[in-house]
């Protein structure tokens, strides 16, 4: 432990508790009554693009992460049996063009991890549902900065951390606090991402390594290639690095984009087509990346900002708005009100249904 830093148990409050159930519990009631659907008349579009990162058993061996493989399948079997269809990126920009298609899901892997493999692709199997997969080239090097797993792990295999960069020592000991500590650790990093070159002096001083922990959770290059052939799988691009890009210069951006397409075309000897942002806000300031991308030949890039497809995102569609499909607690309750555009609804105050469908010059 390092002299003078306090030493803290981190809990998660009763106010953050309650308002977590109060969520999930507001999700599960629109889902059975009825009432996203209703919300989904206005806000739902055309279609929903859906966002996953990692698939497990169990979130809680993840402090509290990744898509749960029931919720997962649950989801999709809700998607079918509202009417829609599970399709292609590709294929969800010509069906909003044509006024008679039918609705349809989306669905959007980031990040590259081996789980989509082993434990999403066997669901998707059953559905014959179509994914693209955003995979960074040095998820695929083992030399990415992969501080969010870094983080997980330290606290995974540590009851005491001494965390220099925010001047605390964490004592956790138990499941509870760990999850909070990684709570509240990545809370520091969002609030700014510089402070991501901080985090080497505490995985070096826990014992953590990072590339060993990405040969464990990410795909290979090899399975990469090979997945790329199965007809329900694509991969797209998902930049270089991995790093927030509104944090970098513009020649920065055009490099970690542009070297990342011309790495999987390469690999994949095909076109890549698709282009999702890392972290979503902040890798994007105004329309620097989406032109950006756009001057690169991508045909559509993703963002996290929640809302579902309209017509009018054919226009520009370099900054398309895509639904976080992940909770822990009822992942199913989740994608069925992001399905019908419910937290596009609350995030404007019921206001436009529409997220960034604009030109872009």
């Amino acid at each position: 432990m390092t002299e003078g830093n306090p030493t803290i148990t981190p809990s998660i409050t009763g106010v953050q508790q309650a308002k977590r159930e109060i969520k999930n519990n507001a999700l599960r009631f629109l889902n059975a009554s009825g009432f996203a659907n209703l919300i989904g008349r206005k806000y739902g579009g055309r279609g929903v693009i859906l966002m996953f990162h990692e698939f497990t058993h169990e979130p809680e061996a993840l402090l509290d992460q990744g898509c749960r493989v029931s919720d997962f399948e649950a989801a999709l079997r809700t998607l079918v049996s509202q009417g829609r269809d599970i399709v292609t990126l590709s294929e969800a920009m010509l069906r909003l063009k044509d006024p008679l298609s039918r609705p349809f899901a989306v669905l959007t892997f980031d990040d590259g991890y081996r789980s989509n493999l082993e434990l999403a692709l066997p669901i998707m199997e059953k559905f014959d549902a179509p994914a693209t997969i955003f995979v960074p080239t040095e998820m695929m090097s083992r030399s990415i900065n992969a501080w969010w797993l870094g983080l997980r792990q330290m606290f995974i295999d540590n009851d005491q951390v001494s965390f220099d960069p925010m001047g605390v020592t964490f004592e956790v000991a138990d499941l509870a606090s760990k999850i909070a500590a990684l709570r509240q650790v990545v809370a520091w990093v969002w609030d700014d991402f510089s402070r991501v070159e901080q985090l080497g002096s505490v995985f070096t001083s826990t014992n953590v390594s990072l590339p060993d922990i990405v040969d464990e959770f990410a795909m290979t290059e090899e399975e990469m290639i090979k997945i790329d052939q199965n007809p329900l799988i694509e991969i797209g691009a998902h930049t270089t690095t991995h790093r927030a890009l509104s944090y970098l210069t513009d020649d920065e951006v055009m490099s970690d984009i542009g070297d990342n397409k011309a790495y999987l075309e390469e690999k994949l000897q095909r076109q890549v087509k698709h282009f999702a942002y890392p972290y979503g806000a902040p890798s994007i300031s105004g329309t620097r990346e989406a032109l950006i991308a756009k001057s690169l030949g991508f045909e559509t890039a993703m963002t996290t900002e929640a809302g579902c497809l309209f017509p009018d995102h054919v226009m520009d569609p370099f900054l398309l708005p895509r639904q976080d499909g992940e909770n822990t607690e009822d992942g199913n309750a989740q994608v069925a009100c992001g399905a019908n555009g419910v937290f596009r609804a609350l995030a404007s105050k019921f206001g436009s249904p529409i997220v960034n469908a604009r030109p872009l010059s």
